[in-house]
């Protein structure tokens, strides 16, 4: 079976992990969702997207890609461009973690080029993860989820609350 956009549509959901809260577990929580799926079954293809720590690399098992979306504080259309091509001819689950530095440029391109309504037209379930934290991280990470929430038509958020206050 080759990898095309045809055969890979039906096939291909995606998980991007977004907060703007730094040290919340945003790699972690991508590494047990990589983890998981991969014990279902799913052909996993981890990316991570953060260009100051990027954690979820290290995790060897995962075979990481890393992918630097940023470029002098915004978004590099060519890195960016690379990634939708993946998306659009590999089959798969993909999980995409990124850093909190790439949250609001990420956010905002992803927002103002439809990406989201580009990748379902042509078959492809996405998935926004945001974590919410306890203690002195609530709000912060309340912030991030409400900006997700208020220009996310579709009902395709997915929250993360850890017990005890943190991860």
């Amino acid at each position: 079976m080759t990898n095309t956009v045809s055969n890979a549509s039906s096939k291909t959901s995606i998980h991007i992990l977004l907060q703007g809260k730094g040290g919340v577990g945003k790699s972690l929580i991508s590494s047990i969702l990589s983890q998981y799926l991969m014990s279902k079954g799913q052909d996993v293809r981890c990316v991570d997207a953060d260009p100051v720590n990027q954690t979820l690399s290290e995790y060897q098992g995962l075979a990481v890609s890393c992918l630097n979306l940023l470029k002098e504080g915004s978004v590099d259309q060519r890195e960016f461009d690379l990634l939708m091509e993946r998306f659009l001819t590999e089959s798969g689950t993909f999980v995409v973690d990124t850093g909190a530095s790439t949250f609001i440029p990420l956010w905002h391109y992803v927002l103002e080029n439809d990406a989201l309504d580009y990748l379902r037209e042509r078959g492809k379930r996405v998935f926004i993860h945001s974590v919410i934290t306890g203690g002195q991280s609530l709000n912060d990470t309340l912030d991030g989820f409400e900006q997700l929430a208020e220009t996310t038509r579709e009902k395709n958020i997915v929250v993360t609350i850890p017990g005890d206050g943190g991860l």
